[in-house]
């Protein structure tokens, strides 16, 4: 499975020139590869709401994780298979060792299969969906679309 890093840098030209030099080493040496993901303009408010979001985002993140393993701890006991395998169809791509013929594919991997998007190129082309998740609205309204 691919290992990907999210690098924030201010928009300065100081910091610009930085990613650029880091860019042009990363194509050089042919070890990594990058991509830029664009971020919207989202409409931020005051520091309170800010951090409001912030901490609801947090609860969010922490049900999502205990709803998964969850998920895993069922499905191990009801499917009964072998604790590879679990660990298996809990990796968004699957188990890229495993023979692609002989192994099902995980949930997550189903999914984008039927989206015709790979995981990879889900991360590298993300784009935000402006229409569903309107930038012009506050934080707090996204992150309760987004909850729901």
């Amino acid at each position: 499975m691919a290992d990907f890093w999210l690098i924030s840098v201010p928009l300065d030209k100081t910091s610009l020139t930085s990613v650029e030099k880091l860019k042009r080493t990363i194509t050089k040496t042919h070890l990594a590869s990058s991509w830029k993901f664009s971020i919207p303009d989202l409409k931020v408010g005051i520091l309170d709401s800010l951090v409001r979001v912030s901490d609801d985002l947090s609860k969010l993140d922490t049900l999502t994780e205990s709803v998964i393993k969850k998920t895993c701890q069922c499905l191990k006991e009801v499917m009964e298979p072998p604790g590879d395998k679990v660990q298996e169809y809990a990796l968004a791509n699957g188990d890229h060792r495993m023979n692609q013929r002989s192994a099902a594919p995980s949930p997550l991997k189903t999914y984008l299969t039927s989206l015709r998007v790979d995981l990879i190129n889900y991360v590298t082309k993300f784009q935000w969906d402006k229409a569903k998740y309107p930038t012009a609205l506050p934080l707090s309204t996204l992150t309760d679309l987004i909850n729901k």
